[in-house]
């Protein structure tokens, strides 16, 4: 089993997320950042299931529009942020 951690940054899209959404509809809010934040936890158990991108990065898009992005070093999976879908990708 892998271990998980939440870069600073990819923390502060999730509040981000959680904060924009909550200005329509809390519980809507707390249920897409309860589901975004269990599914970067959920890579412990298979951290490689996330499509690749590029040589490095993986992405998930289990709870759409939102795009998950992380790395998998040996036994350590790092989220590296969340952004939605509509979104440009950042260039690295």
């Amino acid at each position: 089993m892998a271990d998980v951690i939440w870069d600073r940054a990819a923390l502060a899209d999730l509040n981000q997320t959680i904060a924009y959404i909550e200005q329509f509809d809390a519980e809507a809010a707390d249920r897409i950042g309860t589901r975004l934040f269990d599914l970067g936890e959920s890579l412990a158990q298979f951290p490689h299931r996330g499509r690749r991108v590029g040589r490095t990065h993986r992405e998930m898009t289990n709870v759409p529009p939102y795009i998950l992005r992380y790395t998998v070093k040996g036994d350590l999976v790092t989220i590296l942020g969340i952004r939605h879908g509509a979104r440009q990708p950042d260039t690295d």
